[in-house]
Parts: structure tokens; sequence; C-alpha cells
């Protein structure tokens, strides 16, 4: 096999394809990237038995039709220091792999492309097309609640719910929950589309969706579902995960209904702080105890308080306050991840007592786009309260 490509071109399918490369030294082959001459062009894929990419480029020139295995570490980190300009990849009979750009070369060995394990089934037509820039907004306010480990699997992934005229995405890792929801044209694909549709992406699979998506406002994005497997189409890349196969939980009952205290408190003011008293919560966690925020409302005052065995840290900041007093602790990072993915500048913040879960969302209501977020208390120290 022996072709030509812009270095540049090459670099720009080979990148997003990274996140779905083995690294655990079982299967030589799925720790590598197969290039195929297709019609042409060059065809990439990576699979790393749960998710994978495939992609197209144009070539220069094709001297000589092939399909190779060459490691895709190796490969990504040699072009990316050869000079800018068309890549010559020569792989011979044997298996010696040869990359020319200008006037530098570098050598490496390849496998036979048969080696490369069957890639699940890529053409269905059951699927839905929508706003690619909506989507990964979405994907962004939810993904810092998606559990890494849990016995109920569900919890491992983000929910997406698809009905006839919007989008909702839900996030819960058992500490919190985040829901995003958004009115969008949503064009079905396919037969047997009609009503809603749902089904669990994979936490690890939603970073390398958030790099596949284009930025482009007008962008639009095709999602095809299969029976285990969820394919996403953006223009010359093919993204491809298995699905979570698992009824999600009932968030809808998790929603407290009855917190009788509510505040308005400028978003940017208390993200400022939260990470200032994340300072020291963050200490804790190599001593002893759990890491956590102290917030006092009282009147009109919202007070955050740390403590740890090297200092304390005490801030305080106005809002608008209806209900009783309460004084009640959280895990830092939870509520900076939360604040942080919400919008606008006032948020709603909604309480009931020290060991009922708190609610954050938008101040101003907007009937085109929402999100919620729901985070636990910890159990506080009696020194602390």
């Amino acid at each position: 096999m022996k072709f030509t490509v812009h270095k540049s071109e090459l670099l720009d399918k080979l990148a997003p394809a990274m996140g779905t490369v083995s690294n655990k030294n079982t299967i030589a082959s799925i720790e590598g990237v197969l290039l195929e001459t297709l019609d042409g062009r060059i065809r990439i894929s990576t699979y790393d038995m749960n998710k994978g990419v495939r992609a197209m480029l144009d070539a220069v020139d094709i001297e000589r039709e092939g399909r190779y295995i060459i490691n895709a570490q190796r490969l990504f980190q040699t072009i990316r220091v050869m000079p800018d300009d068309e890549l010559t990849i020569d792989v011979s009979e044997n298996c010696n792999c040869t990359l020319t750009c200008g006037k530098s070369s570098f050598s490496m060995f390849a496998m036979p492309g048969a080696e490369f394990p069957n890639l699940p089934e890529l053409t269905t037509e059951r699927g839905f097309e929508v706003n690619a820039a909506l989507v990964k907004k979405m994907i962004s306010k939810v993904v810092h609640s998606v559990a890494e480990l849990d016995n109920r699997p569900m919890l491992c992934g983000c929910f997406f719910k698809i009905g006839d005229d919007g989008l909702e995405l839900v996030s819960c890792d058992g500490y919190t929950l985040s829901i995003c929801r958004e009115k969008t044209e949503i064009e079905k694909l396919g037969r047997d589309m009609a009503g809603e549709i749902s089904f669990i992406i994979p936490g690890h699979a939603l970073g390398e969706i958030m790099k596949i998506l284009p930025d482009g406002e007008d962008s639009r994005i095709r999602f095809y579902l299969s029976r285990k497997h969820a394919i996403l189409r953006a223009e010359d890349i093919v993204f491809f995960t298995r699905t979570i196969e698992s009824e999600y939980v009932d968030y809808n009952r998790m929603i407290p209904r009855d917190n009788d205290i509510i505040l308005s408190v400028d978003r940017d003011r208390l993200l400022e702080g939260l990470e200032r008293a994340n300072i020291i919560a963050e200490e804790k966690i190599q001593g002893s105890g759990r890491s956590y925020v102290k917030i006092n409302v009282e009147e009109n005052i919202l007070s955050l308080t740390s403590t740890s065995v090297n200092g304390k840290v005490y801030d305080e900041m106005d809002c608008t306050h209806e209900g009783g007093d309460l004084e009640i602790g959280f895990n830092c990072r939870y509520l900076i991840n939360s604040v942080k993915a919400s919008e606008g500048e006032t948020l709603r913040v909604t309480m009931k007592s020290a060991t009922a879960a708190i609610t954050l969302e938008p101040y101003e209501e907007d009937e085109n786009s929402s999100f919620f977020y729901m985070i636990l208390p910890v159990r506080m120290n009696n020194t602390d309260k």
C-alpha cells in the first residue's frame, strides 16, 4: 500500500479517532488505526470494542492499494512532528511502514488489515437529525453528573429522550441529578420513529462525541440507532458506541416538590465563593472527613464556610431569601460543577432542611430552554454546626 495525503487533513481525521483506540494492551490490532484505500480515498478506522470512529479523506495520490494497521499512538505522534507538507505512507508486503514528509522520514511496523476486528453494522435507517451545536451544549450541561462506577449500569451513561418538539438529556450519579431540555426542530428518519424515543449513551463516549460535533450554529448532525449501538454521522466522520441496554431511573420522582426556602443569587458571585471555599475543602480529602462546604442562609445573606486542619475560609454574599433560615453542608465540587454548567445572571435555589436535596434552576424561565440541577447534602460534623 502506498498513498499520499495532506498532513493536516490526515491529522484532522486522526485526532478525534484517538479517543477510541484501546490502551489496555490486550489485543495489538485494536491499539492501532486501520488505513484502507477505497475508491480514490483513504478510510481510517479505530475501535476499542465498545466505541469507534470511521473517517474518510481525499488522497493526493494512490500508487498501490492496500489495507494495513499501524499503531495509533506512534502514528499520531510521528505525523504531528513532521513538516506541513504532503505525506506519503508506504507499507511493503512484509509490513514495513515508511512515512515521508518533505525531507523527513520515519519507519515503523504495520500489521495486516485482516487482523482488525469486525466493526458492528453501521447502516440503519432509524434515526433523527438535530442541530449539532445544541447537542454539544446540552451534553456539556449534564456530563458532570454521569457516574463513573455504579452497580446500576444506567447511571454510568447519559439518557437521551427525543420527542416531537425537542430533546431532553438527563444524568444522575446518585448524589447529583442534571436535566437539560431544549425545544428544537428534530427531523426523524426512517420507520418506527413516531412518538418518544430514548436511549442511554455511556459516559466514556460523551467526551468523544463532543470532540466530533461541529461548532457551527447551523450545523446538523444525524444520530442513527441500531439494536445495540448509537451511530453519529458528521460530515466525513462516523462515530459509534454501544448503548447501555437498561431502563433509566425514574428521575422525575427524585425531584423535591416541597422545598419552601427559596433564594435568588448572582451566579458568578456564587461560583467565585465556591471556588474560594474549595481551596480549603479539597484539603480535607487528604486528611480525615469528607470534603464539604457549609452554607448558611440567614435573612438576605448567604455565607460559605469551609474548615480544614490548615485553615478556614469564610465568604458571604447578598441574596433574595424567602422562607426560614438554614445551615447545610455540601460536597463543594458537586456544587461547583452544577453552577458552572448553569446559565444566566441569577440562579433560583430551593432548599428545605439540612438533610434534603437542594435544586438549582434559571431565575428567569424560558419556554424553549431549561436546565435543572439537584444536589444531595452531606452530614456535617457536630463541631462544624
